[in-house]
């Protein structure tokens, strides 16, 4: 080969080696510039939604401060009118503290303005953590200390313009805390909110009554290492004014496992009339003959205690049925009378002013005839003859048992 041959050669392979290169360097600007045309469309797409994203989250504070603002329209009326009225109070004060005291009277707004609404924000703080914590004295901090700083800038504006000004400083003085206090603090209430708050109050305090009888009255029990706690015997109670006189309901969870008393009427009858515990006897039945007749006891099967001990129920002698002259005496026998005596004999026995129904339930008779019954015996018993014997008014059944 020739040496032209092999120098066209060369120049033929250079010209190629060009050629690539240039393709190479085209191919990476092209590259390049793709990539830059794409970081441009994300950046410009990462803008758009923060954009996006920002004007949405102000729309959001927007309606939720909307939504705050319906829901507290009160405040933001109060607290409105308060900024308005320290806007004209406070300077004044700031004056007068001035020529009262010099430099430091500049403070004096802090003690006729802000002290009141220090002990109202204390006040409205202390209601919202605990409803039921008592707050009267803050109260009366507030009105005292709100009175003082009207009192202050009325003197301010009477010694400056007369009595109408003072007149109108103190009212814008002590406008903004009223209102506060009437509005947001102690708002109105509808008739049902004040009735339930009224009953929730008169529950609170009849519970509260009888955890104090039952501390007074509570049996003593004490350890060996003469540590002491309080025993209480559980069951149902009405509290009066000095003791927790026992009773008992039918059908009332009695005990502490809250299970159902499952005794009749009559059982709980005897329990409310024998609190003390014990058996109970029947009044003894006169005998024609006019000598008592000692009754049969029989202790019924299935009463409970109603104090404590157990009830024994005495039931009234039957006639011999053998004996014909027996029955015929046994007819004879007042009816009337007879209950009468019964029911003076359990008003002496239980030293309680008997009821219609305790006289029902007793004695079992009508309602009309126990309430005259009861009337008769509680006349006699507690209001007359207290200190008279079962067996002295045994005597004077006839004639007792006529009123009626």
């Amino acid at each position: 080969m020739s040496w032209a041959e092999d120098r066209r050669l060369a120049q033929s392979a250079a010209r190629d080696a060009d050629r690539k290169d240039m393709l190479a360097q085209a191919e990476i600007r092209r590259l390049a510039a793709d990539a830059a045309a794409d970081t441009a469309i994300k950046l410009t797409d990462a803008k758009a939604k923060v954009r996006k994203d920002r004007k949405a989250d102000a729309k959001k504070a927007r309606a939720q401060a909307a939504g705050w603002a319906g829901t507290h329209m009160v405040e933001v009326l109060v607290y409105g009118l308060a900024v308005a009225c320290a806007l004209m109070a406070v300077p004044a004060m700031a004056v007068y503290g001035w020529q009262v005291y010099g430099p430091p009277g500049l403070l004096l707004p802090v003690v006729s303005e802000a002290g009141s609404w220090a002990l109202a924000g204390a006040l409205l703080a202390s209601l919202r953590r605990d409803p039921d914590r008592r707050v009267f004295w803050l109260a009366v901090g507030v009105v005292l200390l709100a009175g003082a700083g009207g009192a202050m800038n009325l003197a301010h504006g009477w010694a400056e313009k007369g009595p109408a000004a003072g007149a109108v400083m103190a009212v814008v003085s002590v406008t903004g805390i009223l209102v506060h206090q009437l509005a947001v603090v102690s708002p109105p209430r509808s008739r049902a909110q004040r009735a339930a708050a009224r009953t929730a109050r008169q529950a609170q305090q009849r519970v509260a009554h009888a955890e104090r009888l039952a501390a007074r009255t509570a049996v003593v029990e004490l350890a060996a290492d003469g540590t002491a706690r309080l025993v209480h015997k559980p069951g149902l109670y009405v509290p009066t004014r000095r003791r927790l006189r026992p009773t008992a309901v039918g059908g009332l969870p009695t005990g502490p496992a809250g299970e159902a008393d499952p005794r009749s009427d009559w059982d709980v009858a005897l329990d409310v009339l024998d609190v003390d515990g014990g058996p109970v006897e029947r009044a003894p039945h006169a005998d024609p003959t006019g000598m008592p007749t000692e009754p049969t006891e029989q202790v019924s099967e299935g009463v409970s205690a109603g104090g404590s001990g157990a009830v024994g129920l005495l039931e009234r002698p039957e006639s011999d049925g053998e004996s014909g002259e027996d029955a015929d005496e046994s007819a004879g026998v007042d009816d009337d009378a007879q209950a009468l005596e019964e029911a003076r004999w359990l008003a002496r026995r239980t030293r309680r002013r008997l009821t219609e129904r305790t006289v029902r339930v007793w004695v079992g008779v009508g309602a009309a005839k126990a309430r005259a019954i009861r009337d008769v015996v509680n006349a006699e018993v507690f209001d007359g003859e207290s200190g008279a014997d079962t067996d002295e008014s045994a005597g004077s059944d006839g004639g007792s048992g006529a009123q009626w």
